[in-house]
Order: C-alpha cells, then structure tokens, then sequence
C-alpha cells in the first residue's frame, strides 16, 4: 500500500513540474530571419552545417529561393550580433530581414 501511494505522489509531482520546466525553456527561444545572399546549393549547404552548430541555436531553416536563413535560438546563449559574426566568418553577410525590423526588434518570441 505504501508503494502504491508512493508511486501516485510521484507522478503526480512530475506531472506539475514538468510542464513548470517546459514554460520556462521556452521563454528563452526566439527567432530571426536574416537576408542572405546565397547563390547555390553549396552555399545553402555551407551554411546549414555551420550555423547549426553554432551556441545557442536550436534550429535553422534556410532557403535558397528566397534567400533567407530562419534562425531559432537560446537567447541566453546567443545573440542576434553573435549570429551575424557566425555568417561573417564563414563569407556571408547576414541582414536582419525588413519585416522583422519594422516589428520593432531584431527577434520575436516563440513559444
């Protein structure tokens, strides 16, 4: 009997403090679309596998057509300047994208 009712606490315990833990990671990611001028399937491919790696960022999508790179990332552990530095490193300039300036800040929120 002791068992079970210790069991039931525990998972009713973790069922109230995963979701706590999950709410506050989330608060920390945002996201940015930069400009960058890519002109082939190499340099899409450059670009995914650096970027991706660098601190912080959670996930990339990067688009030949349109010439943009989304960027999702920790703010605790990146910035938006940190970011361009990456693309700066390996030959790219990275602007941030007009619609995401004219929001009135370089990134937003995601939740």
């Amino acid at each position: 009997m002791k068992t079970k009712n210790f069991i039931a606490l525990l998972m009713v315990t973790m069922l109230v403090i995963f979701p706590v833990f999950a709410q506050k990671s989330n608060s920390n990611k945002a996201t940015v679309v930069f400009n960058v001028a890519m002109d082939c399937h190499s340099c899409q491919q450059k670009i995914e596998k650096n970027i991706a790696f660098e601190k912080g960022v959670k996930a990339l999508d990067v688009s030949l057509q349109k010439q943009t790179v989304q960027v999702t990332y920790d703010t605790r552990r990146t910035t938006v300047e940190k970011l361009q530095e990456a693309f700066k490193k390996i030959g790219y300039e990275a602007k941030v994208n007009a619609s995401e300036e004219k929001k009135g800040c370089c990134a937003t929120s995601k939740s």
